[in-house]
């Protein structure tokens, strides 16, 4: 009898024969039932645990390459790995959850002792899979009560940026969003603008966007000098690089009056020299790469989340003038 003979005999799917047999309580009373039903009529054994020789080989499945915070966030837990002896197999999802799951396949092919994974989607049926896995998976950058994760309480994020507006008396305030209004950084800018009395109108929020739909934007909120925002917080800095830019390009010489907020920090908010919030990115990579040893050691990933506080970086100019570089050209000679 193998476990698929069991998942048959009890209508359930093998993931959740799995979940029964390696006593995760992720599973509902009446499908252990079912299970244990199955098992007992079967006359099924559970194989004994078998000790696979570790391949000193962590995966990260990364959502965004392109997204300075998420190289940044590799190159930490790269330099950890080296530390502990270990090596990293990376992968681009490239916001793509077909991708993911194929590159999750691929781990397993690979025999890797664990995968950090920045994820496309916390949905619970997108999540439900990794304890099947042959090995740990830490969730990093977001959480979820449904699996180990450690994150940023983007809420909080957004609720410091409408603080931080309305503590500067600005009354015509603006959102620019990568994705869409349900971001956990928009609804806390939101609540918090409406808690402390701002206002802040659909036309006055853009998310997401394309270099077109920003343009006109740019144009109906900022270039007229009746209606001109005084401060918008875009949802990354990536985002806010690309405000600044098309207003660059569109010659609006008011863009410096106009306040850009941005997220996560990155050397483009720091080169650029506008203000951004700031997530705990090495604490999260550091904490992550503790739990997942901890795993391996105990043989046991503690199913929790844990969630970490930003900060938000005022500046109103380049915080990097000059950097010390070694010579990264590859000469013949």
């Amino acid at each position: 009898m193998t476990i698929r003979d069991v998942a048959k005999q009890a209508g359930v799917s093998i993931a959740t024969v799995s979940r029964v047999l390696n006593g995760s309580d992720k599973v509902s009373p009446d499908a252990k039932q079912a299970v244990d039903r199955a098992m007992a009529s079967l006359n099924y054994q559970k194989p004994a645990i078998k000790r696979r020789k570790p391949t000193k080989l962590f995966a990260v499945i990364v959502r965004n390459m392109t997204n300075p915070f998420f190289a940044q966030l590799v190159d930490v837990l790269e330099e950890e790995a080296y530390k502990h002896g270990r090596s990293i197999l990376l992968f681009n999802s490239r916001n793509n959850l077909q991708l993911e799951k194929t590159f999750m396949s691929e781990c397993v092919n690979h025999k890797v002792d664990g995968v950090f994974l920045i994820p496309r989607s916390l949905k619970p049926q997108h999540l439900a899979d990794l304890d099947a896995l042959p090995f740990p998976v830490v969730l990093l950058t977001a959480t979820s009560n449904q699996t180990a994760s450690i994150g940023t309480n983007h809420r909080h994020g957004g609720e410091l940026v409408a603080k931080y507006f309305v503590e500067q008396g600005y009354h015509r305030i603006g959102f620019i969003g990568a994705s869409d209004k349900l971001s956990d950084r928009f609804i806390g800018f939101r609540r918090e603008l409406e808690r402390l009395g701002r206002e802040l109108p659909e036309q006055r929020v853009l998310a997401p966007y394309t270099s077109q739909s920003l343009q006109a934007f740019i144009s109906r909120e900022i270039a007229q000098q009746d209606t001109q925002l005084e401060a918008v917080f875009c949802s990354d800095d990536i985002c806010a690089s690309h405000l600044y830019n098309a207003m660059k390009a569109m010659e609006i010489a008011r863009r410096k009056q106009v306040e850009v907020v941005g997220f996560d920090d990155t050397f483009i908010a720091q080169s650029l020299g506008f203000s951004s919030v700031r997530q705990p990115m090495k604490q999260i990579a550091l904490l992550g790469f503790d739990k997942m040893i901890a795993a391996l050691q105990d043989g046991e990933l503690e199913q929790s989340p844990t969630l970490l506080e930003p900060t938000l970086v005022v500046r109103h100019a380049p915080a990097i003038t000059a950097l010390e570089r070694a010579p990264e050209i590859l000469r013949s000679e």
